[in-house]
């Protein structure tokens, strides 16, 4: 073997060595994924495919997924890196934890629809017992306790308990709401719920039909057992009763 041959030897087996590597990289361009990428994205599909999420929102999760990996692996990032576990992974996707405005607007509106059962309930309850009680204190309460009137007076008294209670617990973001505020919320939800109450109490006829004592007690027992199942469904706790 001559001189030139013998040197150019280690350089042409260097060159095969790095050919070979090359061959085995997944990845040509940054248009594969790599063995590993594109083992957990395997593995991630076949468990999303197991949830009940739509045929859309699989390929655009699957989508978005694969082209961070794209942008990503080139620095050395895996899936594993990026996104935990596929388990995990498929559990964010599934139930999206939510932001603490989304939570803080939840709770508003949970707390809101169970206060507002609440004053139906009760509402019921009273105008139940009233019909077997008299006549006379029905007819003068004639308007008041009509389906109507009870429902949008509970429903508005809802929103205001909910929103006095924003007020009244203490701030979980470290602001504080000062003593006249809350004073002044308290007065004005008050006299805003007891002019809506007189206004619909003006309300009589078909648009605000007077039910029978028996079905306002009935009501008021359905809806006793809604608001227990709202209770535990949501833990509420921050509600009159």
């Amino acid at each position: 073997m001559s001189e030139s041959e013998t040197s150019k030897t280690p350089r042409n087996a260097a060159a095969g060595a790095k050919q070979a590597q090359a061959a085995e990289r997944p990845v040509h361009e940054a248009t594969e994924l790599t063995k590993r990428n594109a083992e957990y994205m395997r593995q991630m599909r076949k468990s999303l495919d197991a949830t009940a999420l739509s045929g859309e929102k699989k390929t655009a999760v699957l989508n978005e997924m694969t082209s961070t990996l794209l942008a990503e692996q080139g620095r050395g990032t895996t899936a594993r890196q990026l996104y935990g576990t596929v388990q995990g992974r498929t559990e964010e996707i599934v139930n999206p934890k939510k932001t603490p405005v989304e939570r803080q607007k939840a709770n508003y509106w949970v707390t809101a629809l169970d206060n507002g059962l609440m004053l139906f309930m009760i509402f019921c309850l009273m105008y139940g017992i009233m019909g077997f009680i008299g006549t006379n204190a029905t007819k003068n309460s004639a308007g008041a306790n009509g389906i109507t009137a009870i429902l949008i007076t509970s429903a508005i008294g809802g929103l205001g308990v909910a929103k006095l209670f924003e007020y009244l617990m203490p701030a979980k973001d470290g602001k504080k709401v000062s003593l006249w505020k809350k004073i002044a919320w308290s007065v004005l939800a008050i006299i805003v719920w007891m002019l809506v109450f007189t206004t619909m109490s003006m309300i009589q006829g078909p648009l605000n039909p007077v039910l029978p004592g028996i079905a306002y007690l009935i009501i008021a027992v359905v809806v006793f057992f809604a608001r227990m199942w709202l209770k535990r469904r949501f833990n509420i706790t921050t509600s009159m009763f």
